[in-house]
């Protein structure tokens, strides 16, 4: 049975939950349920259900709740294609994402509407909702936006103004060849036409954001090989490539020369740290690895820097095939390789070799603010 299983009555919602399930009914249930516990008439939520080959079908289906929508896929279409389509459905003035293993709190809808409504009058196109509350809400704009909101945040909590997603003409092209989170691609069209903002409504719960990781295996990698995972060096690198050409692509009336190279820089400081230590401690958690169906392993100091260099080797190789390394850039990338080495733990080693040279105190100057 495919299609929605509730009709569109009332007003226009101020905010659509957006819920991608498959399978893990109760996982999905608990989500739904923990959103409508909110008595407050101005949100809905939507689940769309990827062909689930469990009971997801009858267990949301009797939820009797007007502010719930369930649609079911005629057959699987994909992970990041339901993702898609879950948004594709919200008829809120903003479309909340909710990842269908995370943990979100109904309670304070009421608070993340006067949220949305300080949004709108603030020409804000683009929000994140963190993970505690009472702090006032943060602009961004311009390259800070970019730099913040592009590969930065889990995809449950971005808020999208829904009239501006709708008129996305690639959508399904970024859903389908994006080898990173393709939700990232749609922030990046956002912030093109506005503003984005961080607020803090206690919506969405962080850092238990998934339901019991051990039980609960990922549906989209599990089963696979650890050097595949969404956080492995070859992968992160892969995913830092399409952040910086989604900057560099843009016409040079959009951002400066010097605006990209800040991008650029960010983004390649934080690729070398997720290649080496994020990538060291990812392996050695259990949880995520259970989560993920991986063994635990370790990774040595060798391993790490081998990823760095190899981060900074393929690197160089693929600005230069897309004519877009400069002198800029090469300096850019020889002092985020120092800045890693000053990262702790390295740095205590560093600071061993290097303050009997004297090189210490000059280094960290040079390096201060970058």
């Amino acid at each position: 049975e495919t299609g929605d299983r509730r009709p569109e009555t009332g007003d226009r919602p101020v905010v659509s939950f957006c819920v991608p399930v498959y399978n893990k009914a109760e996982v999905a249930l608990k989500i739904v349920r923990g959103l409508l516990v909110s008595e407050d008439p101005r949100f809905e939520v939507i689940a769309s259900d990827n062909a689930s080959t469990d009971n997801t079908q009858e267990v949301l289906s009797q939820i009797q709740d007007p502010r719930f929508r369930y649609h079911r896929n005629p057959t699987n279409v994909g992970a990041h294609m339901n993702w898609l389509k879950s948004l594709e459905l919200g008829r809120g003035e903003w479309l909340y994402f909710v990842i269908g293993r995370d943990k979100v709190n109904g309670e304070h809808i009421t608070r993340l509407i006067e949220l949305l409504e300080w949004a709108r009058r603030n020409g804000v196109t683009l929000l994140y909702d963190g993970y505690t509350e009472n702090t006032e809400p943060v602009i961004y704009f311009g390259i800070g936006a970019m730099i913040y909101f592009i590969g930065t945040h889990h995809p449950t909590g971005t808020i999208f103004k829904r009239d501006l997603f709708v008129s996305i003409p690639d959508k399904e092209y970024y859903f389908t060849h994006s080898d990173m989170h393709p939700e990232n691609y749609l922030r990046h069209d956002l912030l093109l036409k506005g503003n984005g903002a961080l607020i803090r409504s206690g919506t969405y719960i962080y850092p238990s954001s998934l339901v019991d990781r051990v039980k609960v295996k990922s549906t989209v990698e599990n089963g696979g090989n650890v050097y595949d995972m969404f956080y492995s060096p070859r992968h992160r690198t892969a995913q830092f490539y399409e952040m910086i050409e989604m900057i560099d692509n843009l016409e040079q009336e959009t951002f400066s020369t010097a605006d990209k190279d800040k991008f650029f820089r960010r983004k390649f400081y934080a690729l070398l740290l997720s290649v080496s230590f994020g990538w060291r401690g990812f392996c050695k958690d259990f949880v995520w690895q259970s989560h993920y169906g991986q063994e635990v392993r370790r990774v040595g100091v060798n391993e790490m820097i081998r990823n760095i260099f190899k981060a900074y080797r393929d690197t160089k190789a693929h600005l230069e095939e897309k004519g877009t390394m400069t002198l800029a850039r090469q300096r850019i990338m020889r002092r985020c390789m120092l800045k890693v080495f000053t990262y702790e733990p390295p740095k205590r080693i560093a600071r061993k070799i290097l303050k009997p040279l004297g090189v210490w105190d000059w280094l960290k100057r040079w390096l201060r603010g970058y």
